[in-house]
């Protein structure tokens, strides 16, 4: 998550520098202030980052379940593509707001004036319903592994 902090801090500098700091056009036409656009890049970012900490449980859930790294790395991405293929069937257009794919999505409601609220809080319990039960099912299966090697 640091490393993501960094890489939107380091944007945002560098934006500045390079174009200025002025007020920010949201996604509805409105107009705000360069210290209220600062404000929402990073609920924006903490947003985006709720699907991706979710993504992280998946992936300590299949590296403790395989005791194999690159199955866990595999793995996730194979839950991501799964997850977008789902996401561009027609048919299946009723679990859309469900897909974890779709909640990298909710950080442009910050962007919106007033400030759309309902990507937001789906975001964080779609998140939520992926990765708490991924993170519990991982530490149960490492309680019940020897760790210790006696």
């Amino acid at each position: 998550m640091s490393s993501g902090a960094t890489f939107v801090g380091i944007a945002t500098v560098g934006g500045g520098i390079a174009f200025g700091f002025h007020p920010l056009t949201t996604l509805s036409g409105t107009t705000i202030g360069v210290g209220r656009a600062l404000v929402l890049i990073v609920a924006g970012t903490l947003t985006y980052a709720l699907p991706l900490m979710a993504m992280a449980g998946i992936a300590l859930l299949l590296s403790t379940v395989t005791r194999n790294s690159a199955a866990a790395v595999v793995g996730t991405l194979m839950v991501s593509i799964l997850l977008q293929i789902l996401g561009s069937i027609a048919a299946l257009d009723f679990l859309e707001p469900y897909l974890l794919s779709e909640q990298f999505n909710a950080w442009q409601g910050f962007l919106r004036e007033p400030i759309d609220w309902d990507p937001v809080i789906r975001a964080a319990w779609v998140s939520a319903l992926y990765g708490i039960p991924a993170v519990a099912w991982a530490f149960t299966v490492f309680l019940r592994r020897d760790v210790t090697g006696g």
